[in-house]
């Protein structure tokens, strides 16, 4: 379980980014929090549409900005196959 809680703070931080961090040394852990939390909501059986409600929540409440919902539903499409690989 904790290769798929990395490979989604990997993800979050190579292509989610809305803060664009990723090239900031000292940033790695910006998303940690986030990646936490979608780990925590697969472990409990959520799905693309409420990860992608997460994130897109994440930037409009949290972070103050403009979401990008089809991003946010294809970032959390990547988020679910990581998921489902894990489970194999």
């Amino acid at each position: 379980m904790i290769g798929e809680l990395e490979r989604i703070k990997s993800l979050l931080w190579k292509s989610w980014d809305p803060i664009g961090v990723n090239g900031s040394d000292g940033a790695q852990d910006e998303y940690d929090s986030y990646a936490f939390a979608i780990f925590t909501m697969l472990h409990a059986g959520a799905d693309q549409n409420s990860i992608a409600d997460y994130l897109h929540r994440a930037v409009t409440e949290n972070i103050g900005l403009s979401g990008n919902r089809e991003a946010e539903v294809a970032i959390a499409g990547e988020i679910m196959s990581i998921h489902e690989e894990a489970r194999r």
